[in-house]
């Protein structure tokens, strides 16, 4: 697997972690949401409040475990990327500092002939 693509997996793992930062955010926003909600119905107004309840810790319940998948399939990319990334090596570098776009194992494209 080519260095660019390589590093492409690790931008994906670490945009997997911050989403589900804010995925757990907003989970807790909503549940905040829910269960300051004042809506009820004059009949039913205990029944409504008990289930503004429930579905407030539904809201942050999923929240939890969406965000916990994300984090955990950031963080496992993550750990394979940079573990492929150590065998690699350090990226061949020019004499300005800059880093070329093949890695050592790649080989350069083929030429067209016309």
């Amino acid at each position: 697997m080519s260095r660019t693509a390589l590093e492409w997996y690790e931008l994906l793992a670490r945009s997997l972690i911050w989403v589900a930062g804010i995925v757990l955010v907003l989970a807790a926003v909503a549940a905040i949401v829910i269960a300051g909600s004042d809506n009820s119905v004059p009949l039913f107004e205990e029944l409504e409040a008990q289930s503004r309840g429930v579905a407030a810790l539904t809201a942050l319940g999923g929240g939890l475990g969406i965000a916990g998948l994300l984090a955990a399939a950031g963080a496992i990319l993550r750990l394979l990327v940079t573990e492929r990334l150590e065998r690699l090596g350090e990226a061949p570098t020019r004499a300005g500092g800059e880093q070329l776009a093949l890695g050592p194992d790649e080989p350069a494209p083929a030429r067209r002939r016309r």
